[in-house]
């Protein structure tokens, strides 16, 4: 599996870390597999989700003034490919600076964008 993939999110180009939920002991599990090659090759789905993220911080604090640049408040650090099996799960994992302790995590699910919220919704 690899480690980190360079995409452009959101207009800026990115290193992202692929984080994929095992131990080191397991082998990766084809559907986390899958769940990559499946995000990656729709990742207009990530920049689509630029206005529910946009509309996600207006509600939890960050004021409309900065919103033109989501990176003043989000910034992408990992891809974090979850370990159901029956569905492709893969979240984009933020640092995000209303929050710092909880971080912020973009979910999509079978390559469609299923919630935003604190990095706990899928950890």
């Amino acid at each position: 599996m690899i480690e980190s993939i360079e995409k452009v999110v959101w207009g800026r180009a990115l290193t992202l870390k692929v984080v994929p939920a095992y131990t080191e002991r397991e082998d990766v599990p084809a559907v986390q597999e899958l769940a990559l090659e499946g995000i990656l090759a729709a990742w207009d789905v990530v920049d689509a989700s630029i206005d529910e993220l946009r509309a996600y911080c207006l509600a939890n604090g960050v004021d409309e003034e900065g919103m033109p640049n989501v990176f003043r408040f989000v910034m992408p650090t990992e891809i974090y490919l979850d370990s159901v099996t029956n569905h492709r799960v893969v979240a984009l994992m933020c640092e995000y600076r209303p929050d710092p302790e909880h971080g912020l995590a973009i979910v999509f699910e079978d390559e469609r964008l299923r919630e935003i919220g604190p990095q706990d919704i899928i950890l």
